[in-house]
């Protein structure tokens, strides 16, 4: 499924990404190490297509992600 990442500030969603999922439980797991907040913002993400669509980010600031050592 594809989802929309949201930053919500002052109640007002801005969608800054996108990214895939296999459903909701993992991308709102996903979506706070895509997206930067600062204070005030949260993220939240909404469900936009049950399939893939490629992953765009709208900041273009390199992302780091550390491997987990549970794998």
């Amino acid at each position: 499924m594809t989802f929309s990442i949201m930053v919500v500030k002052d109640e007002q969603p801005r969608v800054v990404g996108t990214l895939w999922a296999n459903d909701q439980a993992n991308a709102e797991l996903m979506a706070p190490a895509l997206c930067r907040c600062t204070e005030g913002e949260s993220v939240s993400v909404r469900r936009t297509e049950d399939r893939e669509i490629p992953l765009r980010l709208a900041d273009s600031q390199a992302l780091h992600f550390n491997r987990s050592s549970q794998e």
